[in-house]
């Protein structure tokens, strides 16, 4: 017991050591966990994977630099499994920032797609209609950032053209293939396959739920770890088809469309520097009994 009351007074920046060497290591050996997709994960991908090819899909983008590290990997995931699928993502977002997290994203998951393309053809793991490239206007597009959150929403579900006029470029969005109907009817939520909305906090997935009587359509989302309690409720009652949350969400989709990306890659040290901090706990612990009994025999 003598020996955990010495650790008891350990100078803490050897905690701080072990902890930065739990984080790099892995980072730098690019150490790969086992990932086992849990069933809201499983649930989503499943979605997604069965949309008939064409499908457009309104992804909204509800977060900001601050959380990338946890959403941005969920997004590039979801984005590229769409492209494969030769689904069509139609980008916005209720966060101001939301168009340049969307532009991101798109930029890595367009990167993905078409250097894994002639792998996954051979393979025959693409959709039928899939092309090497994905193009902007066509196969994707970025709306941006509108302010308004649910009654902008609400906008939506009534006209979903008249909010959108250009797209993030400032390009006519009129004319735009993604959002052409082969009978001419003009577009309207009622085209959307799938809502999916990336959520930092207020702003999200929530403004989607409270106006699902207008819309009416599936939704899904990517949370933060902190927020994973709050919608696990939406899960259980069969409001969201599925959900990614935090940094093990991503990672469980990037086994499911077999992608080594941020979120598989941030695994290990995230896991390796949990452990570390709990062991320092129950060494904390033990060592804090020990010096109570240590006292009391003295008594």
């Amino acid at each position: 017991m003598e020996f955990f009351i010495k650790l008891k007074n350990l100078d803490r920046r050897w905690v701080f050591l072990c902890v930065a060497l739990s984080v790099v290591l892995p980072m730098i050996f690019k150490m790969d966990f086992p990932v086992f997709p849990g069933k809201s994960v499983q649930g989503f991908y499943d979605f997604v994977d069965k949309l008939p090819e064409g499908t457009r899909c309104f992804l909204s983008f509800d977060f900001d630099p601050a959380s990338e590290p946890e959403l941005g990997p969920s997004a590039i995931a979801i984005l590229t499994h769409m492209f494969r699928r030769n689904v069509k993502p139609l980008c916005g977002g209720n966060w101001p920032l939301g168009g340049e997290m969307a532009d991101a994203a798109l930029a890595k998951a367009s990167e993905v797609y078409k250097n894994t393309y002639e792998e996954l053809k051979a393979a025959g793991k693409l959709a039928a209609g899939c092309k090497p490239t994905v193009t902007k206007g066509v196969d994707y597009v970025n709306l941006g950032y509108k302010p308004g959150a649910i009654i902008h929403v609400k906008a939506l579900c009534t006209d979903f053209m008249e909010p959108y006029p250009q797209d993030r470029d400032g390009n006519s969005t009129k004319e735009m293939p993604v959002f052409m109907n082969p009978d001419g009817r003009k577009f309207s939520m009622s085209d959307v396959g799938i809502i999916v909305s990336f959520t930092a906090g207020t702003g999200g997935i929530e403004s989607f739920i409270s106006v699902a009587g207008d819309h009416k359509r599936p939704m899904a989302a990517g949370c933060t770890s902190v927020n994973i309690p709050r919608f696990v409720t939406y899960l259980q009652t069969g409001q969201l088809v599925g959900m990614t949350g935090g940094l093990p969400g991503a990672a469980e989709y990037e086994k499911l469309i077999d992608y080594l990306g941020k979120g598989r890659e941030g695994i290990a040290p995230q896991s390796i520097a949990h452990l570390i901090i709990m062991l320092f706990i129950i060494i904390g612990n033990i060592a804090f009994i020990a010096e109570q009994r240590k006292a009391k025999n003295k008594a």
